[in-house]
């Protein structure tokens, strides 16, 4: 069955998409369990810079991304436009503090040297909301990749 994105306001189906298979799912899981043991080695600083140039395509294409979401979900364009851009300043935000949020936190525990680590376990899936598509996306993603 076909997946459409239709318009709230008129009805008109804006375009169809076919679903993923199984096969097509289960390829998608295991290229992302490969790809993890590459990425928890890349530095803080790329991955800043990552999160920040895609801050910088978010606010470049905040006005057609703003259009998509008032015609695939009827969400007022001005809202819509300032979702992207809180989106953008999420990934920077991120990059600009991720590498200090994630740094070990000394704890006192009276026996040594005791600390709390933050250590990536690997891919996640998570399944969002429709009423803010991109945020409910950002907000997840920008601190899951720094």
């Amino acid at each position: 069955m076909m997946i459409a994105s239709i318009n709230p306001a008129t009805g008109e189906t804006l375009r169809s998409f076919e679903p993923l298979t199984e096969d097509q799912i289960e390829d998608r899981l295991r290229r992302s369990a490969a790809a993890y043991p590459l990425y928890r080695r890349t530095s803080f600083a790329d991955r800043a810079r990552w999160l920040n140039v895609a801050g910088d395509i978010l606010e470049s294409e905040k006005d057609r991304l703003g259009r998509v979401m008032t015609l695939e979900m009827g969400k007022n364009i001005g809202a819509a436009r300032a979702e992207v851009a809180k989106c953008a300043g999420a990934c920077r935000y991120y990059a600009e503090h991720g590498e200090r949020l994630l740094a070990d936190e000394p704890v006192e525990t009276g026996v040594g040297r005791s600390f709390i680590r933050y250590q990536p376990i690997g891919p996640v899936l998570a399944v969002m909301p429709w009423n803010f598509p991109f945020w409910q996306v950002f907000r997840f993603a920008a601190p899951a990749l720094m």
